[in-house]
């Protein structure tokens, strides 16, 4: 029993000897790091601007569809013509298709619908995105002026 005892306390002994100067280690070390943070240079932020989003061309598609290539790209939508129905198709779109505009969150495209030749409109008419879409801005040109809807419309 006693041979049991001493064997125990002799263990437990060469571990407290290794745990200590192995704790001491890392506390030094991690005091170490932080004292380099503490003393490090901030560095400038630097905003980075969102290159400008393209309007794509969804002219001649079913409305289902057309919802979703403008929310893919990045835009919002609403219906002009009040019939949002998935079948209808898309006839125009303010802005142009191609016009580039400022990314601003979600830009708003509105779409003119006509009643498919091919498919009842059936359900509930969708003529809003389901998100609120932000306002659309137009990029400076070089020179200073801005965009105007008028002449990017064809």
């Amino acid at each position: 029993m006693r041979s049991r005892r001493s064997t125990l306390l002799l263990r437990v002994a060469a571990i407290v000897v290794l745990a200590v100067p192995a704790t001491a280690t890392i506390t030094f070390a991690a005091s170490k790091k932080l004292d380099a943070t503490k003393h490090a240079v901030a560095k400038p932020t630097v905003v980075a601007t969102r290159p400008p989003l393209v309007v794509p061309d969804v002219r001649g598609q079913a409305y289902v569809f057309a919802k979703g290539i403008l929310e893919d790209a990045g835009f919002s939508w609403r219906v002009a013509t009040r019939n949002g129905y998935s079948a209808n198709d898309v006839v125009s779109q303010a802005p142009a298709p191609g016009t580039r505009v400022v990314d601003t969150g979600a830009p708003t495209v509105t779409l003119e619908l006509t009643k498919s030749r091919h498919y009842a409109q059936k359900g509930t008419p969708e003529n809003a995105s389901p998100f609120t879409g932000t306002p659309l801005r137009f990029p400076r040109h070089a020179s200073g002026a801005k965009h105007s809807a008028g002449l990017l419309a064809k």
